[in-house]
């Protein structure tokens, strides 16, 4: 009977052999294809060794979860499809105006992580509409308004996340974008029915380790290339930033480094890249699939410990983002004045026309490439990086793996929080409070296969339209939007004010909400002029930040006039003492 290690090393080696024994071959493609589908069965191991039986493995790990782990399970739940595939191309496209993904999102996850993480962990709680209930003296209404949102934030952030793995593994291996997106639903299922959080945190582990190391290979093979190891790519990629804004400038273009010349998040302006910035930053704080997290580790000492392992790991890849944002536009400004014939002969251009992602137009018809005659798409930046650079061909697979581990890794964690919210906080608490264990896993994997069906259909309509798979980043925004505009000022005034009570905290949750939604679907979907104030246009990102002043405000408001802390019972008042109480 085989044990985890001896099936681990039996796979390997099977791995191994079949990719190189194709590679001798000369069949690249089918090696490429081989390695990918791999680390598929690499995670469905995983999940198989950390299968569970158990309510409390299933719903939060055991709470047993280590400080390195929980840090490494973090970082690859939260940085989607969108940070891996998406970000360092948004910031080549914009460049100082797409800074707001990178600036928001990481001091969004040092308050969630300094401020949150740790009392989050002291409430005892399982999930996060269980601690709003709680918070809101055991009122089931405010469990059934969280659970609505979670739903709302979760699925939004889960199609994009099917769209891009649906972009990646259709690109790579030329099959419809919609497959991808269907398999990924499908080995998420597995992923969580299998053990509940037990077995996804395990494999988001495995899966931050592959996708770091991937963007990280081709990174560093192209400023190898690109000659700007002095001493390393971080700190010598500044001459090649100064060429890049010399040629640009030229050529009668924006420096690369120019702000506020640019859109962003549907608006412009200074006062839309603010606003758009925190509202990143405070969706962060909100987000429930990295809040559930803080539920898994052993105890308050290790989150803490566990969200500083966690924003390390995060910051591997995003100081590396900008980087590989310039050695893309570096590979690009390297076509320009180019006869197009010749062009069109560069063998990363042969490849990449097919797809869309770049476009080659001699508009003025004098034969030559002019900088606006080039355009491409900002999902190129990082798929496309290998070949932009002459890479051999085993990094491009490298990296679709590494984009895929990124996607799955956020689609595990959405799909899981969705389907404790169905079972625990809907199930358990309201239909069958006595149900058993055994009956009640059942349930949540039930409802892993019915959310992964679902998700899998919405993922699948929403390739079909070029609005959801042109921009992947901004889908994945106006999940934030919706985290920041509910969850996000509830939890904090829940730990931080005893003055908040249940009228107070559900009403802001509904009225952030209804602020939130009707705007990104007008704005962001039905093509709805956007708000503009004093010149500035409040792109779907930006208004973000105005529902979360409309629910802090809401929720201080009502709660005030509804009897403030006196409202509140004696056990919720001592629960907020309680959490942060030192253990």
């Amino acid at each position: 009977m085989f044990t985890g290690k001896k099936a681990f090393a039996a796979f390997a080696v099977a791995y191994t052999a079949v990719i190189i024994g194709l590679t001798i071959t000369g069949s690249t493609f089918y090696a490429a294809a081989a390695a990918l589908f791999g680390s598929l069965f690499l995670y469905m191991i995983i999940a198989f060794l950390m299968r569970t039986r158990t309510a409390g493995d299933f719903y939060v790990a055991g709470r047993s979860i280590g400080a390195i782990p929980i840090g490494s399970s973090i970082a690859s739940n939260w940085m989607s499809g969108a940070s891996f595939v998406s970000m360092a191309g948004t910031i080549a496209l914009l460049g100082f105006d797409g800074m707001p993904y990178i600036l928001g999102w990481t001091l969004g996850y040092c308050i969630a992580a300094f401020m949150i993480a740790p009392f989050i962990r002291k409430s005892g709680t399982y999930t996060v509409p269980e601690f709003i209930e709680t918070r809101a003296s055991n009122w089931p209404i405010a469990r059934v308004t969280a659970v609505t949102m979670l739903i709302i934030i979760s699925f939004t952030y889960l199609v994009a996340q099917l769209v891009a793995t649906g972009v990646i593994v259709g690109r790579f291996l030329g099959v419809p974008a919609i497959f991808g997106a269907v398999l990924a639903s499908a080995i998420v299922a597995i992923f969580a029915g299998t053990g509940g959080w037990k077995s996804i945190v395990w494999v988001n582990v495995a899966q931050y380790w592959i996708l770091i190391v991937a963007y990280w290979v081709a990174f560093l093979g192209a400023a190898y290339v690109a000659g700007i190891f002095a001493p390393w790519p971080h700190f010598g990629y500044g001459d090649l930033l100064s060429q890049l804004e010399a040629n640009e400038i030229a050529n009668g273009l924006t420096a690369f480094t120019e702000p506020f010349v640019k859109a962003f998040g549907g608006g412009t302006g200074h006062a839309n890249w603010l606003l758009s910035a925190l509202c990143l930053m405070l969706g962060t704080v909100g987000l429930p699939h990295v809040l559930s997290q803080f539920y898994l580790v052993k105890n308050v000492r290790t989150a803490r410990y566990g969200v500083g392992w966690g924003l390390t790991f995060i910051a591997l890849l995003y100081v590396t983002a900008p980087v590989y944002a310039i050695l893309a536009r570096h590979a690009f400004s390297g076509v320009w004045g180019m006869p197009i014939d010749q062009a069109l002969d560069l063998s990363w251009i042969q490849k990449w026309i097919p797809t869309g992602l770049i476009k080659l137009t001699d508009l003025n018809g004098d034969g030559l490439i002019q900088p606006p005659e080039l355009s491409f798409h900002n999902d190129i930046v990082v798929v496309g990086m290998p070949d932009m650079f002459g890479l051999p061909w085993f990094f491009a697979a490298i990296v679709a793996i590494g984009g895929l581990a990124a996607a799955l890794s956020t689609a595990n964690g959405l799909i899981m929080v969705m389907a404790v919210g169905a079972t625990r906080d809907i199930y358990k608490r309201f239909i069958n409070p006595e149900t058993t264990e055994r009956r009640e896993i059942w349930i949540g994997r039930g409802m892993v296969v019915l959310l992964s069906v679902l998700s899998g259909i919405f993922g699948a309509l929403a390739l079909q339209d070029q609005t959801f798979s042109t921009y992947v980043a901004l889908l994945v925004g106006w999940a934030f939007v919706f985290a920041a505009a509910s969850f996000t000022p509830v939890v904090i005034l829940g730990i931080f004010w005893k003055g908040l009570n249940r009228y107070g905290l559900v009403a802001g949750m509904v009225c952030g909400m209804a602020i939130a939604l009707p705007y990104v679907i007008g704005v962001g979907l039905m093509g709805v002029a956007p708000v503009t104030v004093m010149g500035n246009k409040i792109g779907t990102l930006a208004w973000g930040t105005i529902a979360f002043s409309a629910n802090l405000l809401f929720s201080v408001l009502v709660s005030i006039a509804t009897g403030g802390k006196r409202a509140n019972k004696p056990e919720t008042i001592k629960f907020v003492e309680e959490l942060k109480t030192p253990e």
